[in-house]
């Protein structure tokens, strides 16, 4: 019998670099798709990986680029800094992005573990889990990346 590798996920939602939101996940998950790793994750299909991309004024493939090059987050960062973009505008997304995302995030930290589940939630868990890899597979092939 081999052991099961325990799933990979990006850091959580709240992580920043240099207070800006969302740019280490984005990140991880970048690395996680060269490594191949992604599982059910979306690279730049989501709404809030489209958000952030639009704000730094590069495509998806452009953002992988960078990610997989730089050694770390910071250095990510620096690199897109270098390219241009407006670092205020990208701030007030940030600083908004709890409000913003506020529907979003107890899933996300539901279903990543951060949170523990109520009783109609853990009935739930196996259901959502059953339909979440085919409906990412559908959105990677129907959602256009930045």
């Amino acid at each position: 019998m081999t052991a099961t590798a325990a799933p990979v996920i990006p850091r959580r939602w709240n992580t920043e670099v240099e207070g800006i939101k969302w740019l280490p996940r984005l990140c991880d998950k970048a690395r996680m798709s060269r490594a191949g790793t992604l599982g059910a994750y979306l690279v730049g299909h989501s709404p809030v990986d489209r958000g952030l991309l639009s704000r730094l004024g590069v495509s998806t493939d452009e953002f992988i680029a960078v990610a997989l090059a730089a050694p770390d987050d910071a250095a990510a960062l620096a690199a897109f800094r270098t390219r241009g973009f407006d670092e205020a505008r990208v701030r007030r997304w940030s600083d908004r992005f709890e409000t913003t995302y506020r529907f979003y995030i107890p899933l996300w930290d539901l279903d990543e573990g951060y949170r523990t589940p109520n009783a109609l939630e853990r009935a739930m868990i196996p259901i959502g889990r059953a339909f979440e890899g085919p409906l990412m597979a559908i959105a990677r092939r129907i959602l256009p990346r930045p």
